[in-house]
């Protein structure tokens, strides 16, 4: 591979090598700074001595790629910032803090979601992000980017998952910097009045003149969400069941803004400025109105993973154009990948950056290998298999990823984008024209109507095809290491129908072996085989569980609508180990090893004869007297779950602690575990 030799891309794998070891290390800044500038000065002596030699020397590379290595656990230490100083998490005896509102998040049932930046600790500077959830009031109105709020609420470390095989939100967060969370009521807290503007509220505030100006002219909620997600990069607004039919039809990277959508938009701008060409200096005004027009779509958008990558090469690549430089697709997206891990190390660890670039790197490398297979002369078919090939090469670029994610592959794709994809570029453009009418409130009532037409068209085609359930294949489980052998054996496969060699034969096949093996070892190291008794976190009931190796059995009182749609018991059911599944009520008693946990329900019972259990599990609230109980039982562990009232919760717990009994609740310690003899 060609591409393995350019050095820009030693030195991206180096500088991921580097964020890597910053981020699961815990090498302190003075330390790798330290670092860095030792090998800095020694590269630069290696480079002084090369030159004399008219000679780049070995010990010249590895040192570049040392001192790479380096500068990203540099960066990533330098952007982590629990490491500042002036983090709020490191003043102390905090009593009021001030924080400004940085990013607007999809609301909830019960609260309005920011992201929220920290400017003042006891009146001094503070730096630190925060997730803020605010109680949705019929009186409060919802706030704006750039809004600051005055609280004496402090935020609070954001807990883990509280059940197994639950989504980490608290790392997900960790990955954007925000560690902390705070709730707040409408009247816990003030806005300023006034409050200086950034870019990103200007740009918010462009957005929300859009948006009210659309809701003017009939855009109902489905419309106005996709408008918003395609051409504003805003997807809060995004109905569960509007995504869930993109996300089943292969269509959901239709409403992120990537890189389809920012080639389309180069295109437009091209052929809008192309007359400029005509004028003395013409062409590098051009040039700068692009990339200018480019960067305040990006801001506009805001700044997601997947438009900054796609902004940052198309720049390179205009900028390349501009100055007749021939470009080369994979170095390009190499240099926008290495210089965006630069600014943002953590994109590294971005969901949708991942699958971006995957889906742009299998497009360049693997597009072509099917143009050998057949490659029409006549428009309509060359058109129709470029379509085809280049949703089957980004399908493939993307499915270990869209496995170990998402745990779901959408069977016609091919379907959705050969007919979405051709029309793409005129529901851009018209939309384009759109949101800018909207903004002057210019926008003829005509022209919204035909907009909106084409908008249901596509949500209604979108619509029919995720209705093949049968087409939509889930819980399709992968591991991390499962992940990687399913990438060695498509680049080993790639690799070998580019340069058909029997060196490249043998490693595809090689590639195989291995695969098979990190999966056979996978699943040996990873398949159950003790026995556990779990008492899981649910709120307003309770769900326990005995497992034996593959075999489940799940006890809970659920009716059937609430039992379909627990995210707990179907994230256990869909648990890639588990062969066999059981289910039955909730019981007062289970035999646990030599002993016996005693469930005590809001009946209040627990004086049974003969019965001394190791165990007492509390649930749905039951009033009793804790210290009698306690005397009475002579318990060695009591566990409360979800099911009971928080001031109950509170009252036990202290009980428990007079008393030296350790206590477990669920909702702030995760899900109890009694580990059982086979």
């Amino acid at each position: 591979m060609k591409w393995l030799n350019f050095t820009i891309t030693k030195l991206t794998f180096s500088i991921i090598f580097g964020i890597l070891i910053g981020y699961y290390s815990s090498i302190s800044w003075t330390t790798s700074c330290f670092i860095f500038g030792v090998l800095f000065v020694v590269l630069c002596i290696f480079f002084w001595m090369a030159r004399k030699q008219f000679l780049q020397t070995i010990g010249f590379g590895l040192m570049a790629l040392l001192t790479t290595v380096s500068l990203g656990i540099v960066i990533e230490n330098f952007h982590e910032e629990k490491n500042h100083e002036t983090h709020f998490s490191k003043i102390s005896a905090v009593e009021t803090v001030q924080l400004r509102i940085r990013e607007v998040l999809k609301s909830n049932r019960y609260y309005d979601r920011y992201v929220g930046e920290m400017l003042k600790a006891n009146e001094k500077l503070a730096s630190g992000k925060v997730l803020l959830h605010i109680q949705k009031d019929s009186l409060s109105k919802p706030l704006h980017v750039d809004a600051v709020l005055h609280t004496t609420l402090l935020p609070k470390a954001i807990k883990p998952a509280l059940n197994p095989t639950n989504f980490d939100y608290k790392t997900y967060l960790n990955d954007r910097y925000i560690y902390h969370q705070l709730y707040v009521k409408p009247s816990e807290f003030i806005v300023a009045k006034t409050h200086p503007k950034t870019v990103y509220g200007y740009a918010d505030a462009i957005r929300t003149r859009i948006h009210k100006n659309l809701v003017k002219s009939g855009f109902e909620a489905d419309e106005l969400a996709v408008v918003e997600a395609l051409l504003l990069g805003q997807r809060q607004q995004i109905s569960k069941e509007l995504q869930a039919n993109y996300a089943n039809a292969g269509a959901i990277h239709i409403l992120a803004i990537s890189g389809l959508h920012i080639g389309i938009l180069v295109l437009l701008l091209q052929f809008l400025l192309n007359p400029m060409n005509r004028f003395r200096k013409g062409k590098f005004v051009k040039l700068l109105l692009m990339v200018c027009m480019l960067w305040s779509f990006a801001v506009l958008s805001g700044l997601s993973a997947s438009v900054v990558r796609a902004v940052t090469m198309f720049t390179a690549i205009v900028v390349a154009s501009h100055f007749n430089r021939q470009t080369n697709t994979l170095q390009v997206l190499t240099v926008s990948m290495f210089f965006l891990l630069l600014c943002k190390p953590h994109f590294l660890f971005d969901v949708g950056f991942q699958l971006s670039y995957a889906a742009v790197f299998a497009i360049v490398w693997l597009q072509p290998l099917w143009k050998q297979l057949w490659n029409p002369k006549s428009f309509v078919p060359k058109s129709f298999w470029s379509l085809l090939t280049v949703s089957f090469s980004a399908q493939l670029g993307v499915l270990p990823l869209s496995l170990y994610y998402f745990h779901q592959f959408p069977g016609l794709f091919f379907i959705a984008n050969l007919t979405i994809i051709p029309v793409l570029g005129i529901i851009l453009i018209l939309g384009i024209s759109v949101i800018v009418l909207a903004y002057f409130q210019m926008l003829p009532e005509f022209l919204s109507l035909i907009y909106i037409f084409v908008i249901q068209q596509m949500n209604a085609f979108v619509s029919w095809i995720a209705s093949y359930k049968q087409f939509v294949f889930d819980d399709l489980f992968i591991s991390f290491s499962q992940m990687i052998g399913c990438y060695l054996v498509i680049i080993a496969f790639a690799q070998y129908f580019h340069l058909p060699k029997g060196k490249n034969l043998k490693l595809a096949l090689y590639s195989i072996l291995v695969c098979q093996g990190l999966w056979l070892f996978d699943r040996v190291q990873q398949t159950p085989t003790e026995a556990s008794f779990m008492v899981f976190h649910q709120t307003k009931t309770s769900i326990l569980a005995k497992q034996h190796g593959t075999s489940l059995a799940l006890f809970h009182e659920l009716d059937s609508i609430a039992f379909a749609k627990n995210y707990v018991i179907q994230n256990q059911i869909g648990n890639q180990f588990i062969k066999s599944v059981s289910f039955d009520r909730l019981q007062n008693v289970y035999s646990l090893n030599d002993s016996y946990l005693l469930r005590i329900d809001s009946l209040g019972v627990y004086e049974i004869p003969a019965l001394k259990p190791a165990y007492v599990l509390l649930t749905n609230s039951p009033k009793i007297n804790l210290n009698r109980m306690i005397d009475s039982l002579q318990p060695t562990y009591i566990i409360a779950d979800g099911s009971n009232y928080r001031s109950y919760v509170n009252r036990w717990k202290a009980a428990a602690e007079k008393q030296k009994i350790p206590f477990h609740y669920t909702g702030e310690k995760g899900f109890f575990s009694i580990s059982l003899k086979e």
